[in-house]
C-alpha cells in the first residue's frame, strides 16, 4: 500500500527536476428516495445491489457500537506477478448470493487477483477471492464483489456526510501495517471539506480526523459513534501526528453507484465513474534558464510522467520520464489550459481536474531541453511553443501491462 504524502493548499514548495505526481431512510431500509437500488446489468442478467442509508441507530454505548459494525470492515490483499498491497475495505451493498465491497484505488491498482479477509468475530474469519468491478482513480475508490452464499454484514451509510461536525466522534477500523486487521481507533472530526493535495491523486476534498491511521488503513471505515459510515479512510499525514484523511461517504456512495450502473460482466469492462477525464497526466515545479544562454531563470509547470494509453500519451505530450530514458529529445512545460495561463501547479492540476469525459482540451506547452555535461544537466526554455487539443476520453481503469 502506498503512504500519500499530503500538502495543504497554499504550502505547495518548488523543487528540483524530479518526477511527482497529482493526479458517498429509516435503518435496515434499502435506499431512500435520493439513493434508489442500483441495477448492475452484465451478459447475463439484471441484478439489484441494495446498500443502505440511515440517521440513527440502538446503541447505547461505544463497545455495542464497535462489536456490530466490525465485522463489516475486511483486510484486502491485491496482488499480481509484479505486484503486492495489502488494505482495507467495506463492505456496502448485496444482491442475489454476492457482497459489494469498497476500498481504494490506490489499495488495487496494478493488481490482477484480490483476497478478502472477513472477520466474524476477534479469533475467527475466512478469506474470500474477489473480482474487481470498477475504480474511479480521480476519488480513489475501487469495488470488488465477492460472490458467496455466506451471510457477510455491511454498513449503512449516513444520509448525509456533508452534515457531520467538527467534534463528532468518530471510530477508524481497518487492518493497519497490513497485519493488524479489524484494529479499531477513536477520535473525533477535526475538520470537513478540508482540501488537501495527495501526490498521485490531486485535489481532494477530504474529512479530517484525528483517529490513528497507519500504513494498511486504506480503504477503511470511518464510523461515527451510531455506527453509521461517514467515510473511506485513504491517508494520513506520516510527518505529523493525528493528520488523518477519509474521503466523505457521499463521494463514496456516488463513485460505487456509477460504478455499479456502468459495469459489465464480460472481461475487464470494468465499471468506472461517469464523467471522469482520462488525460493521465502527471505534473512537477521546477526552476530553468529562460533561454539557451540565458542566466534568467524562471519557475514552470512541467510533465513529469503520462499514463500509457492516456489521451496526454495518444497526443504525443512529451514528459521527463521519455526525456531522462532518451525517448524523447526535450520535454514539455504547460503555460496554458484551454487559453488560460497557468501560474502555479495549484491552478495547474485544478484546470486539468475540471475536465469531464467529452471536454475539448487546448494545452499551450513550451519545449525543454538542457545543455549536458558530466557532472549536471542545465535545463532551459528552447521557445518553441506547441499547441496540442483533443477531446478529453472517458478514464475506464485497465490491469497495467
Amino acid at each position: 500500500m502506498k503512504n500519500f504524502k499530503l500538502l495543504l493548499v497554499g504550502l505547495l514548495v518548488f523543487s528540483s527536476l524530479t518526477s511527482c505526481s497529482f493526479f458517498f431512510e429509516s435503518e435496515n431500509s434499502s435506499i431512500s428516495q435520493n439513493n434508489p437500488s442500483q441495477i448492475l446489468e452484465n451478459d447475463k442478467e439484471k441484478e439489484t445491489v441494495t446498500i443502505t442509508t440511515s440517521n440513527s441507530n440502538t446503541h447505547s454505548n461505544l463497545v455495542d457500537v464497535i462489536e456490530d459494525v466490525r465485522p463489516s470492515v475486511v483486510d484486502i490483499n491485491a496482488y499480481s506477478l509484479k505486484f503486492s498491497s495489502a488494505g482495507s475495505g467495506v463492505i456496502v451493498g448485496s444482491s442475489n448470493e454476492a457482497y459489494y465491497v469498497i476500498t481504494n484505488h490506490h489499495v488495487i491498482d496494478g493488481a490482477s487477483n484480490f483476497d478478502v479477509v472477513v472477520y466474524d468475530s476477534e479469533e475467527n474469519s475466512k478469506t474470500y477471492e474477489a473480482s474487481l468491478i470498477g475504480t474511479s482513480m480521480e476519488n480513489d475508490i475501487a469495488a470488488l464483489k465477492i460472490e458467496t452464499k455466506d451471510t457477510l454484514q455491511c454498513v449503512s451509510f449516513i444520509e448525509d456526510s456533508e452534515k457531520v461536525k467538527v467534534g463528532t466522534e468518530v471510530i477508524a477500523i481497518g487492518n493497519p501495517l497490513g497485519i493488524l486487521g479489524g484494529s479499531v481507533t477513536h477520535g473525533i472530526v477535526s475538520a470537513t471539506q478540508r482540501e488537501v493535495y495527495l501526490q498521485e491523486l490531486g485535489y481532494m476534498e477530504l474529512i479530517q480526523t484525528d483517529a490513528a491511521i497507519n500504513s494498511g488503513n486504506s480503504g477503511g471505515a470511518l464510523f461515527n459513534n451510531q455506527g453509521l459510515l461517514i467515510g473511506i479512510v485513504n491517508s494520513g499525514y506520516t510527518d505529523y501526528e493525528g493528520l488523518n484523511f477519509a474521503i466523505p461517504a457521499n463521494t463514496a456512495r456516488t463513485c460505487f453507484t456509477s460504478i455499479i450502473d456502468t459495469y459489465k460482466d464480460n472481461g475487464n469492462n470494468y465499471g468506472y465513474s461517469k464523467g471522469e477525464s482520462n488525460i493521465g497526466i502527471s505534473l512537477n515545479v521546477a526552476t530553468v534558464y529562460s533561454g539557451h544562454n540565458s542566466s534568467a531563470q524562471v519557475d514552470v509547470i512541467y510533465v513529469s510522467s503520462v499514463t500509457s494509453g492516456s489521451d496526454a500519451s495518444l497526443n504525443k505530450v512529451l514528459d521527463y520520464a521519455s526525456y531522462q530514458n532518451g525517448r524523447s529529445s526535450y520535454f514539455y512545460s504547460i503555460q496554458k489550459v484551454n487559453g488560460v495561463e497557468v501560474t502555479s501547479l495549484e491552478n495547474t492540476v485544478k484546470a486539468l481536474e475540471d475536465v469531464r469525459a467529452g471536454d475539448t482540451v487546448s494545452l499551450t506547452c513550451q519545449k525543454i531541453a538542457s545543455s549536458r555535461s558530466f557532472m549536471s544537466a542545465q535545463y532551459y526554455l528552447t521557445g518553441e511553443t506547441i499547441e496540442i487539443t483533443f477531446t478529453a476520453s472517458q478514464y475506464i481503469y485497465s490491469l497495467p501491462n
